[in-house]
């Protein structure tokens, strides 16, 4: 049966691209593009010059006056006629030095100061308005992007039902009631892609006008979470009121409010100011007039006594926005407490959500590849099958949505606190690794077999519409012939190959046929097939819930390939392989050992003691051996304690292989596969005795390879993953590099 190709919300990071940006690079160029920023940023400028008026309140004035004049007299003419003239002229110098102002200067400084304070706090709430808003919208393309590859998986598994429901009525046992529903439910997930893409769309147009550059999506790089978080509901309440720009700017207007309320009062106190003139008269014109000199120095009082009760008003208003601040300050608080406990209740239930996830995607799973099984077996009828597929779909859309959700959660929860800027710039402690997916699920969420290498793909068609010329086709629902035999006779040719197969020489050779759910599902098979004299089954895996059919005994692997070539197609749609016999034989010992006959148990004794059996070398050939192994081998030959660094991920083994030549590190790195469908290639590097050890070592790595965010790992986990996808590989290299 062809394998469902599976979508990863693990983003797939492009070692050749150099236009990639990341959060914190996209919010730089939104600090950069936001015009409220500037605004406020252009009015704290406004403010320090304002300071700078406050603080000359109290420098001395010196004022420079000048009056020269020509008067021309004359008696009982309504004219000058001919009267007399004279010529004047005055200059004057007055120095005035501010002695008491009744406070103006002290608190026209303070309401500056804390005017300047309330625009730096009203700054930061703006930032951190804007960079949640930003990472919103950046959370929001990643979300919509992985949920189009998701849809486009749920295509894909469209098209493989609606082949396998064709080939029944090609076969003649196929309904036109099964054609038009797997046909309607083809169309209704081509329908979903293309909502999806406008939501995608819709997405990339709304982080574009934050940053005000065109890009890709696939620029985008999908942020680790590493800042930590308040440990608690209270923790995060008394750090908000603390740190939160909202409520630091309604406390930073009260202040303003008390200055303002204190500069009011001066018109209660009288202003001194000492005062020096000096007058020159007739400088120029001394011939027309006696020229005099004169000198004053002396103090002057200005003391309003009544002006209507204006002063007394202006008081009590102040007062009353004081109160008003107050209010406001209260309110800030209950916001911000509201604000915190939303984020933070959205980030607790978000996260239990996400561990409930990541177990049900992978029951999901197993329970729709056991129904397309039972579905080839004809044991599941179509509606079962369409129902199991969308709630699969679903369930993987629903995990990648609260997986987004529960990354803006944590971002949320810092821009309710106050810090989300200090967040994106690394100002705030870390933690040494985020939250990862368990190996598990990650086989499930492999990478997005649809990652758009440019949006110009989003328009694309990529699907044809499969239309089957069903006007020749029977649609009589009619049963496949089945040949009866006894539950005896099938029983005795199923122990009789059961003997031949475990008894075989280890070189032999066998088709790994297919896998069952349930003994009833293996046996109908091997009826359904007329394979009981050539095939049986066991169970197997924790609690044996799983039933492996094999299917004969080859001398060689031609011989064998040879049987699988001509196994009919139905046979060849579970997707047989070839394996040696001894691997099957090893895998029904270790879940069936205490069942096996005797002569079958001294079999499997001698097969482990030859298993157990290891080569002694002299000092000089171990050594030699030693220095031999390869890195790889090393690798898998290490034991559980050590560590190692899981370094990059590439899409293809030429990547991988340029990647380790072009840093040069062939001698302490090794690439291998993992996934069935368009595997990708893991980057290893490192062998190290502890975990101290091995971060010292990522934190020593050249900047270039701590781009693609290389973390500290247990050697087991990796040794284990590559044991699941090369198997005989691993066991060759385990029995080469053994000493």
């Amino acid at each position: 049966m062809k394998k469902v190709i599976l979508i990863s919300t693990i983003f797939l990071l492009n070692l050749t691209n150099a236009s990639a940006f990341s959060l914190k690079d996209g919010y730089l160029l939104a600090i950069e593009n936001d015009m409220d920023s500037k605004v406020n940023e252009n009015n704290l400028k406004n403010i320090e010059y304002d300071i700078d008026i406050a603080n000359s309140l109290l420098y001395p004035t010196l004022d420079f006056t000048a009056n020269a004049k020509t008067t021309k007299r004359t008696e009982d003419h309504k004219t000058p006629g001919d009267g007399t003239s004279s010529k004047s002229d005055e200059y004057k110098f007055e120095v005035t030095q501010p002695v008491f102002d009744g406070f103006e200067s002290k608190y026209e400084k303070q309401l500056q100061k804390k005017t300047y304070d309330s625009a730096v706090y009203y700054l930061k709430e703006s930032q951190n308005n804007l960079a949640q808003n930003y990472v919103q919208s950046y959370i929001n393309v990643l979300r919509d992007k992985d949920l189009l590859s998701a849809t486009n998986e749920g295509v894909t598994i469209s098209e493989d039902i609606f082949k396998k429901v064709y080939k029944k009525i090609e076969l003649g046992y196929g309904t036109k009631l099964e054609f038009d529903q797997v046909k309607g439910n083809l169309a209704e997930s081509r329908v979903n892609v293309d909502t999806q893409r406008i939501n995608l769309k819709e997405s990339l147009e709304g982080l574009k006008y934050y940053i005000q550059k065109d890009f890709d999506s696939s620029e985008l790089i999908k942020p680790s979470f590493y800042t930590k978080l308040p440990e608690s509901l209270d923790e995060a309440v008394t750090t908000a009121l603390r740190e939160n720009p909202t409520v630091n700017v309604a406390k930073a207007n009260l202040d303003v409010a008390i200055a303002e309320e204190k500069k009011a009062n001066k018109e209660f106190y009288p202003t001194v100011n000492f005062v020096g003139t000096y007058n020159l008269d007739n400088s120029q014109h001394a011939e027309d007039d006696q020229e005099y000199n004169e000198y004053s120095l002396g103090f002057e009082l200005s003391y309003n006594l009544y002006n209507g009760g204006r002063d007394t008003a202006a008081v009590k208003k102040a007062l009353q926005n004081i109160k008003e601040k107050k209010y406001l300050i209260t309110k800030s608080e209950y916001q911000i407490k509201n604000s915190v406990r939303l984020a933070w209740n959205s980030y607790k239930l978000n996260r239990e959500k996400n561990r409930s996830l990541k177990q049900y995607i992978v029951v999901k799973k197993d329970i729709f590849d056991s129904m397309l099984k039972e579905f080839d077996l004809g044991l599941k009828d179509l509606n079962t099958l369409l129902e199991e597929y969308i709630e699969y779909i679903d369930v993987k859309k629903d995990l990648i949505s609260n997986s987004y959700d529960l990354l803006y959660a944590k971002y949320n929860l810092l821009a309710s606190i106050g810090k989300l800027p200090d967040s994106l710039m690394d100002k705030l402690p870390t933690l040494k690794t985020g939250e990862e997916y368990d190996s598990e699920t990650l086989d499930i969420l492999k990478n997005p077999s649809y990652n758009y290498d440019d949006d110009s793909q989003l328009d694309s068609n990529k699907y044809k519409i499969i239309k089957p010329q069903v006007k020749n086709v029977d649609m009589k629902e009619e049963k496949v012939p089945q040949i009866e035999k006894s539950s005896f006779s099938q029983e005795l040719t199923q122990s009789d190959f059961k003997d031949r197969f475990l008894k075989a020489s280890k070189d032999k050779y066998t088709i790994n046929l297919a896998l069952a759910y349930s003994q009833t599902n293996a046996q109908g098979f091997l009826d359904r097939y007329d394979l009981n004299s050539n095939a049986f089954y066991f169970s197997f895996g924790k609690e044996n819930k799983y039933i492996k059919i094999m299917m004969g005994i080859y001398d060689s692997e031609k011989e064998a390939q040879e049987a699988l070539n001509n196994l009919n197609a139905s046979l060849k749609s579970n997707m047989p392989k070839i394996e040696k016999i001894s691997i099957k034989q090893k895998l029904y010992s270790k879940y069936h050992g205490n069942n096996l006959p005797k002569e079958d148990k001294e079999f499997f004794a001698k097969s482990r003691e030859a298993q157990i059996k290891r080569v002694s070398f002299s000092k000089d050939e171990t050594e030699e051996k030693r220095e031999n192994i390869s890195f790889k081998q090393r690798f898998l030959l290490a034991s559980n304690g050590k560590y190692t660094i899981n370094l990059a991920l590439s899409n293809s083994q030429k990547g991988a292989q340029n990647f380790i030549d072009k840093y040069n590190i062939s001698n302490s790195a090794f690439f291998f596969s993992f996934g069935y469908e368009n595997p990708l290639q893991k980057i290893m590097m490192g062998i190290y005795e502890n975990e101290n050890e091995a971060q010292k070592a990522l934190d020593n790595l050249p900047s270039e390879l701590k781009r693609n965010q290389p973390r500290v790992e247990r050697v087991s986990i990796k040794q284990k993953l590559y044991k699941k996808y090369h198997p005989e590989d691993y066991n060759n290299s385990i029995q080469a590099g053994s000493i």
